[in-house]
This record gives structure tokens, sequence and C-alpha cells, in this order.
């Protein structure tokens, strides 16, 4: 996986949006449509309405899986759009940002971490990012 051909391994990874991601695709057409456009478009809605509602957790845990593989990934512009374009429209409502964190893999919770820098940390996580109840 490299950044010249992440949108595809979307459609691979996770293909419960490719009605949403065609969509796109014929918008754009003939173009490419660019990689922060098509994941923002495509995934992030996606996965908002998924960790608002928190019950379809195969799913989710899916999601996490794959963007576990971004995070892995050697290519720093796929760890960019990663953190950039996926986490970071986490951080607009902490109630799924904290769903979020159940699911997050070592790597994804590392970049969303840094984020922190640029928002204010919710009440809920603890200097060492620990959860409070």
């Amino acid at each position: 996986m490299d950044y010249n051909s992440i949108n595809d391994y979307l459609l691979i990874r996770i293909p419960e949006v490719k009605e949403e991601a065609e969509e796109i695709m014929q918008y754009w057409s003939p173009e490419q449509v660019p990689s922060h456009v098509f994941y923002g478009d495509t995934l992030n809605r996606f996965v908002f309405k998924l960790l608002e509602e928190d019950s379809n957790k195969e799913l989710i845990k899916k999601v996490f899986d794959f963007y576990e593989e971004l995070a892995a990934c050697d290519d720093e512009k796929v760890n960019n759009l990663l953190q950039v374009t996926l986490l970071e429209y986490l951080w607009d409502d902490y109630k799924v940002l904290r769903n979020a964190h159940k699911y997050m893999h070592h790597l994804t919770r590392k970049l969303s971490d840094e984020l922190q820098v640029y928002f204010k940390k919710p009440a809920w996580l603890h200097e060492e990012g620990e959860y409070r109840e």
C-alpha cells in the first residue's frame, strides 16, 4: 500500500462505502479524486455515524483495523491522510472520540493523541491518556 493506490485500497478493505465512493468518483470524473477528499467524503461520515450509535462493533473493529494498517504504513502521506483527514474529524464530538478510543490500536491512538496539541483535551482523559469512568 502506498499513497498512489490508497483510494483503491479503501474500497478493497471497507467495501461498505462503495456506493458513496462511486458517487464521488462520478462527480470528479474524468479526474482522479484527491485522496484526502475521497477519504473525507466517503469514510468520515460513515465512521462518525457508526461511532455515534456504537452498535455495529464488528464493522467498527474492521474500520479501526484498517486505520491501524494506515498508521503502520511506511508512506508518510498515508500517515498524514489518517491523522489529518480521518482522526482529526473524530475530535468534533467527544462522545464519538471516546467511542473511537475504545477501538483504536496502538499506532492509531498515538496519531490521535498527537492531535491534542491542536484541540482541547477532553475531561475524560487522564494525563497518561487513560480513560476516566
